[in-house]
């Protein structure tokens, strides 16, 4: 039998070797985790969104390669599927030069976000909207072009998109580029020239321009109090304490990336995080991006109602306008000054003007936020990423579908 008075002490050694050993095991693992690289690599092999942009400007259909197909990387370890017609529009069918007779020919033009930027071809908004339609008894084609910010958009619809005579014009304005793209843009020293006269469009490209970097506003940063005190001088990772944690659970909240590098956070036109445009008050080189995007919009419509189009403007948000998790990481990742910025102020901004102009106006943040409140999932691509997943895509086809069969004629 046992002597019960050294019972106690073996299985008190049991326990705190086995203790020992696991917390031994957790440690190797967390380390592990840690030692592992914070994305995958995506191989050499596997083409990505840039293999399916044109090189050398503009084509017919915008700045998509024209016949293009093919599998490319959705940004976390599988493929999408990817096709251009010969012109150049992202679609399975050819584009004829006329739309067939009792056929609505809608025209969804924009930057990456309209192109589906790592999202299958069947998931892009464009795609839904034209599956859309034809259920709801409008037969119609959606032309895909991707024509990267609204200025040279509009030198592309004036040369070459309206041609192929659509009813509509959604014109997606990404907020977090297209207004620092139109203020670098339009008027000296930038590329192009625009105004209107009469409700006239004249519209020149400048054969000698300044571009972006060398201009000194491209440097300009946020004011000082937009920043708290001790913010960082670069922008990291969040991560959770232990990463076993993320294994579980996933990765927290990301603050939205910058197009200028981790180390340059703070740049007051950053074409990625926008946070310059959402300052309030705002500087004078907002308000002169504002003017000059607003002039763009109102010339887009004025182009497109020159030939029997109508055109809707199509507001897409920042993902730390659509998710709160995302602005306080982005708060907290940046050090901002929370109360120094007016979340919903560009998109009012936009509305007023397009309203008191008669312009179509969709402005996508309640509805995104809405979609993201009632499913409590991320409607964006991992890691800060600014563009929407299919999740995201989704939502903007369920309320942009009605919106378009308003506007189109019957």
């Amino acid at each position: 039998m046992t002597d019960p008075r050294h019972s106690s002490p073996s299985r008190a050694a049991a326990a705190l070797l086995v203790l020992g050993t696991s917390l031994l095991t957790l440690a190797l693992v967390e380390g592990g985790l840690r030692l592992r690289p914070a994305r995958p690599v995506r191989p050499a092999t596997l083409a990505d969104y840039g293999d399916a942009v044109r090189t050398g400007g503009l084509g017919p259909g915008g700045f998509l390669k024209e016949g293009f197909e093919g599998r490319l990387t959705d940004g976390r370890g599988g493929t999408i599927r990817w096709r251009n017609d010969a012109l150049g529009f992202r679609r399975d069918g050819e584009t004829a030069a006329d739309p067939s007779p009792g056929v609505a020919r809608v025209l969804s033009m924009g930057d990456s976000f309209t192109a589906g930027y790592r999202v299958d071809q069947e998931e892009t908004f464009s795609r839904r909207l034209e599956k859309g339609l034809s259920a709801a008894g409008v037969p119609a084609e959606v032309l895909v072009a991707e024509t990267e910010e609204p200025v040279t958009g509009l030198w592309w619809l004036r040369k070459s998109g309206l041609a192929y005579r659509p009813s509509l014009v959604i014109l997606g304005i990404t907020f977090g580029n297209d207004i620092a793209q139109a203020y670098l843009a339009l008027d000296p020293p930038g590329e192009y020239r625009l105004a209107l006269r009469d409700g006239a469009v004249e519209m020149e490209r400048a054969a000698v321009f300044t571009r972006a970097p060398d201009r000194p506003e491209y440097q300009a940063l946020l004011p000082g109090d937009a920043l708290r005190p001790g913010a960082p001088s670069s922008l990291s990772p969040r991560h959770r304490p232990f990463r076993l944690l993320e294994l579980a659970w996933g990765p927290p909240a990301q603050p939205i990336g910058t197009s200028r590098g981790a180390d340059q956070p703070h740049r007051l036109l950053d074409g990625v995080n926008a946070l310059g445009f959402f300052l309030s008050p705002a500087p004078k080189e907002v308000d002169t991006a504002f003017e000059r995007l607003e002039r763009t919009l109102a010339a887009c419509a004025a182009t497109a109602r020159a030939s029997g189009a109508r055109l809707l403007v199509l507001f897409v948000p920042q993902r730390y306008q659509v998710q709160p998790e995302d602005w306080r990481a982005t708060v907290e990742g940046y050090g901002l000054n929370a109360a120094r910025f007016d979340l919903a102020g560009p998109g009012r901004r936009l509305g007023t003007f397009c309203r008191a102009n008669g312009i179509a106006f969709l402005d996508l943040e309640p509805v995104l936020a809405a979609a993201h409140a009632r499913s409590g999932l991320s409607l964006y691509l991992p890691g800060g990423d600014m563009h929407w997943n299919a999740d995201g895509h989704r939502a903007v086809a369920e309320v942009l579908t009605p919106a378009v069969l308003e506007l189109l004629p019957r």
